[in-house]
């Protein structure tokens, strides 16, 4: 299908949306001009908004990785202690920034390849840590 084509197919279909919804629908957009690019990671900002701004959505070892990389300053091979890593969290156990903690966080960002344990306790960044953010 060539992108004539798919533009005047978008085309119809708005006029259809239009006479069957009139007008109350928004129309359909290209996902080619919609893609947002996620802001990049900030870690000059205070630990609270940080984690309001990044973490927000994510599921806990996605959230546990991020946490990890604010506090290793996004540096892989940084080792940084699973006390301060669950000390942080809990200062932020709202429903709104992190919730509670849980240790299965850990090993699950672990299994994913976002994070190393070298060490019982001691957690650092892996190379590919960012994919936790995509």
């Amino acid at each position: 299908m060539s992108k004539k084509d798919n533009s005047s197919l978008i085309a119809r279909i708005e006029r259809l949306e239009a006479a069957v919804f009139k007008g109350k629908r928004t129309p359909l957009k290209n996902t080619e001009e919609s893609s947002v690019e996620k802001p990049e990671l900030n870690f000059s900002l205070n630990i609270r908004a940080f984690a309001r701004k990044f973490l927000a959505g994510k599921n806990g070892p996605k959230k546990f990785t991020l946490l990890l990389a604010y506090l290793a300053r996004g540096k892989p091979g940084k080792d940084i202690e699973l006390a301060d890593i669950q000390k942080n969290w809990d200062s932020m156990s709202s429903k709104k920034l992190l919730g509670k903690f849980n240790r299965y966080y850990s090993n699950e960002a672990k299994t994913q390849g976002w994070v190393n344990s070298n060490e019982r306790g001691i957690y650092c960044l892996s190379d590919s840590w960012r994919e936790a953010y995509e």
